[in-house]
């Protein structure tokens, strides 16, 4: 487990970096969304910023 920065908002959070278990596991996000989340962060997002991308790209998208 390591402590990453989050992209987004700079706050610090714990990473399992892939690992089994970790919390982001647990945000639903389809291939769409992780593809915007590649092209424009450098790196992972804390769990605030993951979950509110999440509700807010969740909403634009149909049939979900």
């Amino acid at each position: 487990m390591s402590v990453k920065k989050c992209s987004k908002c700079a706050e610090l959070f714990t990473c399992k970096h892939e690992e089994t278990g970790c919390w982001c596991e647990q945000v639903d996000l389809n291939i769409e969304a992780l593809n915007y989340l590649k092209e424009h962060y450098d790196n992972c997002l804390c769990p605030a910023c993951l979950k509110a991308f999440e509700t807010q790209f969740s909403a634009k998208l149909p049939n979900k």
